[in-house]
């Protein structure tokens, strides 16, 4: 899968798992990072983006969190990603 494929493949599950209810999101986000740790790469964009999401991840685990500060960092991250993708 190219770069910039992978990257908006990630933003695009991260735009369905923010619209999900919060069980189906944490399945959604964890489904996420299992596909993204098929593809190593050592971009420093892709880094920031898998570290975020899995920031996430962790969030959703913690019920009583907001979770609002790690959704938005997944997502400039992963929109950071599919930007860099393209140069």
């Amino acid at each position: 899968m190219s770069e910039y494929v992978e990257a908006r493949y990630a933003k695009l599950v991260l735009r369905e798992a923010r619209l999900a209810e919060e069980d189906v999101a944490s399945k959604l986000i964890n489904e996420l990072l299992r596909d993204l740790k098929s593809f190593q790469d050592l971009d420093s964009a892709r880094v920031q983006a898998v570290t975020s999401i899995r920031q996430l991840s962790l969030s959703l685990d913690r019920p009583q969190s907001l979770h609002a500060r790690e959704w938005e960092a997944a997502d400039q991250a992963a929109e950071a990603w599919c930007r860099n993708a393209l140069l």
